[in-house]
């Protein structure tokens, strides 16, 4: 997709990886607030002045996110769809990364 930055300037073609690279930024706002959500629904105190103070910080956090989600959404079906398998790729290959950690650390280093 062809977008123009905020100055007017010659339009930029997103990559593949690119695309993957706002998909990570939703998720990773998305796990943000998930993790917030759940830390004022466990509260004893949900609504506190500690929550209050909370969510401006909160609202910066997920800034990005938002704007990588509209970003997103202006995006052609074929390069969201590109960039979409080159996240999921790439996070197949973290998780298996981390399971080979994982495996090897419960082995006692031994390779498995």
């Amino acid at each position: 997709m062809d977008l123009r930055d905020t100055t007017g300037h010659e339009p930029v073609r997103l990559t593949a990886e690119q695309v993957a690279d706002l998909l990570e930024t939703v998720y990773a706002a998305n796990g943000r607030m998930a993790a917030e959500v759940e830390l004022i629904v466990g509260s004893r105190t949900a609504v506190s002045q500690s929550t209050v103070d909370r969510l401006p910080r909160l609202a910066d956090e997920l800034g990005p996110g938002a704007a990588a989600r509209a970003e997103l959404a202006a995006l052609e079906s074929g390069l969201l769809m590109a960039g979409t398998s080159s996240w999921m790729r790439r996070r197949r290959t973290a998780s298996a990364t981390a399971s080979a950690r994982a495996a090897q650390r419960w082995s006692g280093g031994q390779s498995v």
